[in-house]
């Protein structure tokens, strides 16, 4: 916990680590909705199962939107804007790398597992993308490309520097 006392690493480290909470979260949320469903039976017409999201989804946006605000509020409130500005900057570095990196392996025909561990660091994040997707009704990245930028949101719970001597 040395390391998150270093206000340039405050911002990635807070959502890294709230980013895989929300996975974990996300796993455990998603295997209870899927064994519901499964013990429900199957459809007694088809005699397949079926399996969808239904609430699971807008539930686990909203879990993941009031995880990023409580660990920003614990953890980065007491930054100035101008540290929370450079620390944010090397979560969107690091979101931009990851995105490059899965569009360059869905490129190449596939989609590297290493991309979707690390993205694992992201997933407070979601919220933001899901937000995006819902709204333009597609999944593209230009549609996404915005949603890198949620670390920036945190400069809402920053106070003012030091005020300048003229």
């Amino acid at each position: 916990m040395e390391l998150l006392k270093k206000p340039i690493l405050r911002v990635p480290l807070v959502l890294a680590l709230t980013g895989i909470l929300c996975r974990v979260l996300r796993s455990i949320v998603i295997l209870i909705w899927t064994r519901v469903q499964t013990a429900q039976g199957p459809d007694p017409a088809t005699g397949a199962y079926t399996l969808s999201v239904g609430p699971v989804a807008p539930f686990l946006d909203l879990l993941c939107f009031l995880l990023f605000w409580a660990a920003g509020w614990k953890f980065v409130r007491g930054l100035t804007r101008k540290q929370i500005f450079f620390s944010a900057t090397i979560m969107v570095v690091w979101l931009g790398i990851l995105l490059v990196w899965e569009q360059l392996s869905q490129a190449m025909g596939g989609y590297s597992m290493w991309v979707h561990r690390f993205y694992a660091t992201q997933t407070a994040m979601s919220w933001a993308t899901q937000l995006l997707i819902w709204i333009f009704d597609e999944v593209s990245v230009p549609v996404v490309l915005p949603s890198i930028f949620t670390p920036y949101c945190y400069l809402l719970l920053g106070k003012k520097g030091a005020p300048h001597k003229v």
